[in-house]
């Protein structure tokens, strides 16, 4: 089995550059608030009689996190990480790993001494000229900053994972592979005619419109609408020799950029440049007139009505924003914009009229239907349709009537139908169809597919598999964590 996975060592997760990411990808994470009673100063968690440390928790996320920087090619955040709760991941992943770990030591699996010394021997990082290299073997996990002692434990850790998950992988038998070829390669010998929708064909009721209105009248809201009374200061132009003109355009080059993202010439930018350097020398006589309004000192002198729709400037501290607080000024054209809200009104149910055109083009949609569905239903019962040959899922052309994205989606809906006979709704456009023949793809073209035919069910398999008996383990060891989340 060692020597499997020495030749299968891509599948080991341990290795020096996973603790490396420690240092140069994600960083140390903070772990929340810990019980340190006892021997449960150094873990976050039991599972049954194995310890989780602190460091194996954080080699865990920073193996995910470095799967999910690479998904993402290399744009993975840590806001991101936080936002998709990765601390929470990788503790959930921890703690399946010592489940199992758990589950091998209870059958007997063990690792010798022997077997990581043999992995340790055949791996390349480690080897000059093809033969294993001692001095290389410390050099290496020294510039790593890693224990040798650690490393060895991690590997030993590792390589009992692979063991556990080698005995409990499985394959793809023939019969699965036949059941998959026949949902997956079916083609079908079709007979088919297309139905369009006609909006001329529509007649609006107003009746009938005014009660979907009143049926969901709180699904059409007018927006929160903020009342503000403002002080506009506008930026009056500095008189500004062309030394200092210049620094600030050197400090703050990178704002100055044409479409192909390339600096524009100070020249070309320079009325630009005045603009923002006037902005920047007028922020001062903004604040202070801020302070002031704030102060009660001095008064708005206009007043104004938003909505987020139709503003013309960022809401988003006005949204957060209390009652009779006054925002701080912030650009606003050609200078700067004090803002005190003086009022918030809620959102509240449309009146018919205001509603009337978004509930009329619901109304349309579902007429629409009721039409389609009624003429489709009418042409089925006399039904002579086209016959288009065989079609299977990996159709990759029109069917005439059909936009290539419509044809793949009736292929997948066709055949995932029980009927013989029947029809397909399309948005605008129904699809009547009759099943004259079938058959499987031929042997050719199967063998295309017969690889990731057979991935995907081992896939499939392996993952179940490892979900029932993580189900069935939590139920015989006790997991306890010692930190919060």
């Amino acid at each position: 089995m060692i020597t499997w996975m020495q030749k299968n060592k891509k599948y080991l997760v341990v290795t020096i550059w996973i603790s490396v990411i420690a240092f140069v990808g994600a960083g140390f994470v903070g772990w929340g608030a810990y019980d340190l009673n006892n021997n449960r100063a150094t873990s976050v968690a039991t599972v049954g009689h194995r310890n989780i440390s602190v460091q194996e928790l954080q080699q865990k996320y920073n193996q995910i996190y470095d799967y999910y920087s690479n998904i993402f090619d290399g744009q993975f955040t840590q806001e991101k990480a936080e936002e998709i709760g990765l601390e929470n991941i990788a503790m959930q992943a921890v703690i399946q790993d010592n489940l199992l770990l758990n589950f091998a030591d209870d059958i007997g699996l063990s690792v010798s001494d022997e077997d990581v010394l043999k992995y340790i021997v055949a791996d390349p990082s480690f080897q000059t000229d093809g033969a294993f290299n001692k001095n290389l073997y410390y050099d290496v996990l020294r510039r790593a900053r890693i224990n040798p002692n650690d490393y060895e434990k991690n590997l030993k850790r590792q390589i009992l994972m692979d063991k556990i998950n080698f005995i409990l992988k499985t394959t793809a038998t023939q019969k699965d592979i036949e059941l998959m070829n026949a949902a997956f390669f079916m083609q079908d010998r079709v007979a088919v005619e297309i139905i369009k929708s006609d909006k001329n064909e529509i007649t609006v009721n107003e009746n009938e419109l005014k009660q979907l209105w009143e049926n969901n009248k709180n699904n059409y809201m007018t927006d929160t609408l903020y009342g503000l009374q403002t002080l506009y200061i506008e930026s009056n132009n500095i008189d500004v020799n062309a030394t200092e003109l210049t620094a600030y355009y050197n400090d703050n080059k990178d704002k100055y950029k044409d479409s192909d993202d390339k600096i524009i010439a100070f020249e070309n930018a320079k009325e630009q440049v005045l603009k923002d350097y006037s902005l920047e020398k007028n922020k001062t006589q903004a604040l202070e007139k801020y302070i002031a309004v704030k102060k009660g000192e001095i008064s708005t002198d206009s007043e104004i009505y938003v909505t987020e729709n139709n503003a013309t400037f960022d809401m988003q501290e006005i949204k957060e924003a209390n009652l009779g607080e006054t925002i701080k000024p912030f650009i606003y054209q050609n200078g700067y914009l004090i803002t005190k809200i003086k009022s918030i009104t809620p959102p509240q149910p449309m009146s018919f009229e205001a509603a009337r055109e978004q509930v009329l083009e619901i109304y349309k949609f579902d007429k629409s239907k009721e039409i389609l569905e009624s003429k489709t239903k009418a042409a089925l019962a006399n039904f002579k349709g086209k016959d288009i040959g065989f079609i299977s899922r990996d159709l990759n052309q029109t069917i005439d009537g059909l936009e290539i994205h419509e044809a793949q989606a009736f292929v997948s809906q066709l055949l995932e139908s029980p009927n013989k006979k029947g029809y397909i709704v399309l948005d605008d456009k129904a699809v009547i169809y009759e099943i004259l023949e079938q058959k499987l793809l031929t042997n050719d073209i199967n063998n295309n597919y017969k690889q990731l035919v057979e991935q995907n069910i081992a896939n499939l398999k392996n993952s179940e598999l490892m979900q029932d008996l993580t189900n069935e383990l939590q139920k015989r060891y006790v997991v306890k964590e010692y930190i919060k989340r």
